[in-house]
């Protein structure tokens, strides 16, 4: 977010120590607690903090619905590259594999072609 240290401090309004803190990861945002909480119960995080901050579930929601989205298409967009790619490599494989019989066609004409005329016939 191009934010200081102190600048993010500011905002959060705590120290700029706390900012180190959690940047290193020696203060964890979400704890160790929490995410057993979660994977025990099958709440997600953002239903503890919408629990937590009630005020704020809204455009929490609303957040998670755009990244699910933005989340979505992201993977859609790349499933459709992926398709587009695998039909060329289908195409290539196929164009190879006529080079390799027209090779193998070349290959008897030479052979047939560099035998002495009596094993010709």
């Amino acid at each position: 977010m191009h934010l200081s240290q102190e600048e993010l401090a500011r905002k959060m309004g705590t120290a700029r120590g706390t900012v180190v803190n959690l940047e290193s990861g020696r203060t964890k945002i979400i704890t160790d607690s929490v995410l057993r909480f979660c994977e025990a119960t099958g709440v997600t995080i953002l239903d503890v903090v919408a629990a937590c901050y009630p005020g704020e579930s809204g455009s929490l929601l609303r957040e998670d619905t755009q990244y699910k989205e933005l989340l979505k298409h992201t993977v859609d967009e790349y499933e459709a590259r992926l398709s587009a790619k695998m039909r060329e490599i289908r195409e290539k494989d196929e164009k190879y594999a006529i080079l390799q019989e027209t090779v193998r066609a070349q290959r008897k004409l030479i052979d047939f072609y560099e035998q002495p005329s009596d094993k010709k016939a």
